[in-house]
């Protein structure tokens, strides 16, 4: 397990791929990642071995929306 703050994958998200573009997490996990991905508009590509985690990351992109979507124009 290496658990991080989602505000670590954000300044990488963020600084690192365009509105739109894709974002590859090879080692996803509980998909830290993902939801960061998603909620800034990026696509998201990831896989992990087990399917404990696969399935946690699942559950955990079912409730994120993207701020484009809620109005935010950060």
């Amino acid at each position: 397990e290496a658990p991080f703050p989602e505000s670590l994958a954000e300044f990488f998200v963020l600084s690192f791929c365009p509105p739109n573009g894709t974002v590859l997490d090879c080692f996803s996990g509980s998909g830290t990642t993902a939801a960061v991905a998603v909620r800034h508009a990026r696509n998201f590509v990831g896989c992990d071995l087990r399917q404990s985690q696969v399935d946690l990351a699942l559950r955990r992109l079912a409730g994120e929306t993207p701020l484009a979507l809620l109005g935010d124009t950060k």
